[in-house]
């Protein structure tokens, strides 16, 4: 094994997918760990979406709790890698092996801040989807970190899946992975309370406590089970770990957010109370993570009514999105790992990509964004009711009849979209810089379609209509068309502060599909 700029050490671990190896990262003389995927990505599409993914989970590398991802790449043999900070503290799964299960107190901690860690992961549009004792980690300093994040973008509805999925450990997987079901947040969920269970009684959910090994039969059926209470553990503390493994997704607590603080409301000191939140001081060095943005959104606006003399008015039914229909494929599930407990170093790289469901007519399927943190508020400027300044002069969409569509009087670029319920958060960019995303159009949310809930605006026949494959070339400048041969599609709607502020416009935006899903300057410069 070879890698530039790394000497490698020796092996730390290996499993079915993937070689960890202990390395020095030679700029800087740091000892890391870089973990190999043995599965390839075969396409450039693949590839590309790996860097942009593995991008996205990066973000998350400043939290207390999440081990840090340095670097990635694909090897010339088309075999994806990440390079992480080196735990020499080995898994709380090997902990669990010599020591047998934590005090309530220090397991309650943990779980704590590793729901802090995962409610960011998914408020950036990230799912981990293997949450387990082997894959939480004790760094050189004492704190508890999360490692193999799957590294993908959180899945949206009507996307296959361009490289296989993860192999599922079935001793803390949410049932419904058992019967095909996508990947979400509240499976994430479940695995998290299934995790401090174990770290509570050195054993998975309805595993039998002479540690019998269960087949994979076995193990379905008993996720139907009752949630099995633990004796000598709190009332309040049980009763949240029942909330969060629900056997059905929509009974579980809602979010990560909303299991973390009820996790920190336990009174450890009352065996059946509520007290006050714990201190985090036990689990790492540096204070708990409290800038997340949170799950829980305001409820969108819902779409009005048709007026009569609109013929066939309203928001169309199909979920279609701008530009193509859904290709809507079954989708199988790989299980591929024996339901025990995972006590060696996690080794799993799990890469979950998705092809943008573009349709033969150049159309694309709803949602294909890249993950995002921070909103963007408009700049009140010369375009009355559209907060910006905006031009018809060589603007595509001005000549789509009875829209209102017009073009950004300058360029508008964005650094990427973060979809949560429908709900939009967008990061501005400097166009000059490196971005993802930029509008080609802006119009006024058609009078049937007042809402700034992107899954219900895409669906609206005039969105279609202007936020198009066809509109978005006739948009492109000739430097466009040169860059790149196939570009996505998809909407703004007005973000929560504009919608306070009264603005009632929507954009529609374009990503090229470059080598690493990025490009810099304009592409949809409109002369002034």
């Amino acid at each position: 094994m070879e890698l530039p700029g790394y000497e490698i050490q020796g092996v730390l671990g290996q499993g079915g997918f993937a070689t960890v190896y202990r390395a020095r990262q030679l700029a800087v003389g740091r000892e890391v760990a870089l973990k190999v995927d043995g599965r390839l990505l075969a396409t450039p599409r693949d590839r590309q979406r790996f860097l942009r993914e593995v991008t996205a989970a990066g973000q998350l590398s400043g939290h207390p709790h999440v081990v840090p991802v340095y670097d990635a790449g694909v090897l010339p043999d088309n075999r994806p890698y990440m390079v992480l900070e080196l735990c020499p503290g080995g898994s709380l799964g090997e902990r669990l092996v010599r020591q047998g299960p934590l005090p309530p107190k220090e397991a309650r901690d943990i779980g704590v801040g590793l729901a802090d860690a995962v409610a960011a992961a998914h408020a950036s549009g990230v799912l981990h989807r293997d949450i387990k004792p082997g894959n939480i980690m004790v760094n050189r300093y004492g704190g508890i970190a999360l490692t193999d994040f799957g590294l993908a973008a959180m899945p949206r509805p009507g996307q296959e899946l361009s490289v296989t999925r993860e192999a599922l450990t079935p001793a803390y997987a949410p049932p419904e992975a058992f019967r095909g079901a996508d990947p979400t947040p509240a499976g994430d969920v479940y695995s998290l309370a299934a995790t401090v269970y174990a770290l509570l009684s050195g054993r998975p959910p309805h595993h039998p406590d002479d540690g019998t090994h269960l087949s994979i039969a076995e193990l379905i059926v008993r996720h139907t089970w009752p949630y099995p209470a633990l004796p000598g553990v709190p009332a309040a503390l049980n009763e949240t770990l029942r909330q969060a493994m629900a056997p059905e997704p929509a009974e579980r607590l809602s979010d990560a957010g909303a299991f973390r603080d009820a996790l920190a409301a336990v009174d450890l000191a009352d065996p059946g109370g509520f007290g006050p939140a714990p201190g985090m001081n036990t689990l790492a060095t540096v204070p708990a993570y409290r800038d997340a943005a949170p799950l829980t959104v305001p409820p969108a606006p819902v779409i009005a009514p048709a007026p009569p003399d609109r013929p066939g008015g309203g928001a169309t039914t199909a979920p279609v999105a701008p530009g193509g229909g859904r290709a809507g494929r079954s989708r199988s599930l790989l299980i591929g790992a024996l339901a025990v407990v995972t006590v060696s170093v996690s080794v799993t790289v799990t890469v979950l990509t998705y092809g943008n469901g573009r349709q033969p007519d150049g159309g694309r399927d709803t949602d294909a964004r890249s993950g995002a943190s921070s909103s963007a508020s408009a700049t009140p400027s010369a375009g009355p009711g559209f907060g910006v300044a905006t031009t018809t002069e060589d603007c595509a969409a001005t000549a789509v009849d009875g829209l209102g569509g017009r073009c950004t009087a300058t360029p508008e670029c964005w650094s990427g979209i973060t979809d949560i319920s429908g709900i939009i958060t967008v990061s501005r960019a400097d166009c000059q810089a490196e971005h993802v995303w930029e509008t080609f159009a802006i119009a006024p949310l058609p009078k049937d379609g007042q809402t700034n809930n992107a899954r219900d605006l895409v669906k609206h026949p005039d969105v279609k209509t202007l936020c198009s494959q066809t509109v978005m070339a006739d948009s492109l400048s000739a430097d466009g068309r040169t860059l790149a041969r196939t570009w996505d599609v998809d909407v703004i709607p007005p973000t929560a502060s504009e919608w306070d502020k009264g603005l009632r416009v929507y954009r529609c935006v374009a990503a090229a599909e470059t080598d690493n899903g990025r490009k810099t300057g304009s592409q949809f410069a409109v002369p002034s």
